[in-house]
């Protein structure tokens, strides 16, 4: 009987210290597991925050070679844009990329208000023709136009075909786009390119259609458009300038394809080119065409280990001679260069017969 309940016993320790040990293995691969999060957290923000110092010194240096092309005749700076290849600069376990090109060639979304935040009927003309150059019909093109305005003037009156508060507030969050429930109209000029999203009747295929052609710039003021450094693909833009339809942009695509080697360089010049000659649209505002940018895009791309951090800075003012930092936006969404690479016009993104 004694040695029975010896045994008892020695069995009852035995599955105690087994308990025991099991809860101290599970605690000690608990803490592992959290030591090793912790740790690679810890690498994780070490390289965020030595990115982020990159990406200050990548704004530095394209602020100096901004300031280096101010003061260049505007020929010659049109032929380096033209020719340009990006920057690139490599570091320990890491690289800053920069490109430089002419941010004239987009059409702006600030200008869709004044700055009194008034809604413009120019720039609604306009917004709806590029739309129409994409491939968006008349009737979607022009009611997305008049929601823009909408969207930025700061009157709750609605356009022919726009959207105001009502129509915002009167959604539920399953019929809203990307979600976010219902809510009210911004009644300020456009920040981000990205806000096309927040439009009444915009959809994902043709924002990312619309992307290489807009921009941000100062509200109220229209795009002017360096023809001397454009490429065909900038043709739907141009071609608003013209007044917009199918005429102004052949029109577009004759200029930019059939340009002297050295550019227009005079409004004399462009005046007198055959694609011109006999066109006659009152729409047109051909003295929104320019021969030299005032107007440079920066796109940086700093990688650093496991990040990668995108910024896109905007000049304005080279044609005073003083540039200034007027824009800048992170991620791929506001790369010009990256979307026009994705760019397919093919109907399944997003473009409508005409």
């Amino acid at each position: 009987m004694h040695s029975r309940a010896r045994s008892d016993e020695d069995g009852t320790v035995l599955l105690s210290t087994l308990l025991v040990l099991s809860l101290m293995s599970a605690v000690a691969l608990a803490l592992l597991a959290t030591v090793r999060t912790s740790v690679v957290r810890t690498s994780a923000l070490n390289a965020r925050s030595q990115a982020d110092l990159y990406a200050q010194g990548a704004r530095d240096f394209a602020q100096s070679q901004i300031d280096l092309v101010a003061g260049v005749e505007g020929a010659a700076l049109n032929a380096q844009l033209r020719s340009g290849d990006p920057i690139v600069l490599p570091f320990d376990n890491g690289s800053i990329t920069l490109a430089v090109s002419d941010g004239t060639h987009c059409f702006r979304l600030s200008a869709l208000s004044s700055g009194a935040g008034l809604g413009s009927d120019t720039a609604q003309q306009r917004f709806t023709s590029l739309m129409r150059a994409i491939g968006v019909d008349q009737s979607r093109a022009s009611s997305i136009a008049a929601a823009a305005v909408d969207w930025v003037d700061t009157d709750s009156q609605t356009r022919a075909g726009g959207a105001e508060d009502g129509t915002y507030l009167s959604r539920q969050a399953a019929q809203t786009w990307r979600g976010g429930g219902p809510h009210r109209t911004a009644n300020v000029p456009m920040q981000s390119v990205t806000e096309l999203r927040a439009i009444n009747d915009m959809d994902e295929a043709l924002f990312r259609r619309l992307l290489p052609h807009v921009c941000i710039g100062t509200p109220g003021t229209q795009t002017r458009f360096n023809i001397d450094t454009a490429e065909a693909r900038h043709a739907p833009v141009l071609a608003t300038i013209l007044g917009g339809g199918p005429q102004a942009e052949q029109i577009a695509v004759d200029l930019i394809t059939a340009r002297p080697d050295d550019g227009y360089g005079s409004s004399d010049r462009l005046l007198a080119a055959p694609a011109l000659q006999g066109y006659d649209n009152p729409a047109a505002q051909l003295s929104d065409i320019v021969f030299a940018p005032h107007r440079i895009v920066a796109e940086t791309i700093i990688r650093f280990g496991p990040v990668e951090q995108m910024q896109l800075l905007a000049y304005e003012g080279l044609d005073s001679g003083q540039p200034a930092l007027s824009y800048r936006a992170w991620g791929w969404d506001e790369f010009p260069s990256v979307t026009w690479a994705q760019q397919e016009p093919t109907a399944d993104q997003g473009g409508e017969t005409p």
